[in-house]
């Protein structure tokens, strides 16, 4: 009986493996929430990550961004129509991008904090 201690014990880890390869979440494409967006974090004076490529229809969530705001521009001045523009009030802030192009995003209170975003379609 002994004998079969082993095999079992092999069973189990290769049983738990597989499901620890199930719980992976999301892909590289949708950002890793599984749900076909991206998120961009606000931390300190940067966005992270600095630069993404996403495309057409996708919604961004721009997070942890106590301080900052999210506008389109660059060098803390917003574009002439900007598509996003918006102070930090505590809630996540979520843009979907409905045409192709290059986006820069700037923060207005920092004006080095900036990110390229590049919508295909």
């Amino acid at each position: 009986m002994h004998r079969s201690r082993p095999m079992t014990l092999l069973a189990v880890l290769m049983a738990l493996g597989l499901l620890l390869a199930g719980c992976g979440g999301g892909t590289a494409t949708d950002g890793g929430d599984g749900e076909g967006g991206e998120t961009v974090s606000l931390s300190g004076a940067a966005f992270s990550p600095s630069s993404l490529t996403i495309a057409v229809g996708t919604t961004v969530t721009f997070t942890d961004g106590t301080g900052h705001t999210v506008t389109h521009g660059s060098n803390g001045t917003a574009a002439d129509d900007p598509i996003v523009d918006e102070s930090w009030s505590g809630d996540p802030i979520e843009v979907t991008f409905e045409e192709a192009g290059t986006f820069p995003i700037t923060c207005k209170v920092h004006p080095t904090m900036n990110m390229t975003i590049t919508v295909e379609g």
